[in-house]
């Protein structure tokens, strides 16, 4: 195998990884749909899983401060807002933006 081989590897798992696969699949039928919804639920757990450890942060804020303002999250999430009762963090990796308003949401794509 040759680092060739290796980096064509690594830019298609990148290029997977931030939506790029959507493209790459003719959608025409009703089972060719139901993959490209079925990867994306899969690629949105993977993405939510950066907004857990924020979340932590929040309610440890929260629960010492009685406030969720001034938690220190942790790129590639951003406090956008927050107050004594609730907040919203966001994520953007180029050009997909996610964001949670909590507490006790999922995250969704879109700004906060």
């Amino acid at each position: 195998m040759t680092s060739r081989f290796y980096l064509t590897i690594g830019l298609t798992i990148a290029a997977v990884a931030v939506g790029g696969w959507k493209f790459a699949l003719p959608v025409g039928s009703d089972g060719q749909k139901q993959i490209v919804q079925g990867v994306t639920n899969v690629l949105g757990t993977i993405r939510s899983s950066e907004f857990i450890g924020a979340e932590a942060t929040l309610d440890a804020q929260h629960n010492a401060t009685g406030s969720y303002e001034g938690a220190p999250v942790t790129a590639p999430i951003v406090l956008v807002r927050a107050d004594a009762t609730s907040y919203c963090i966001q994520e953007v990796v180029g050009a997909v933006a996610n964001h949670l308003v909590g507490p006790g949401s999922k995250p969704v794509a879109g700004y906060c």
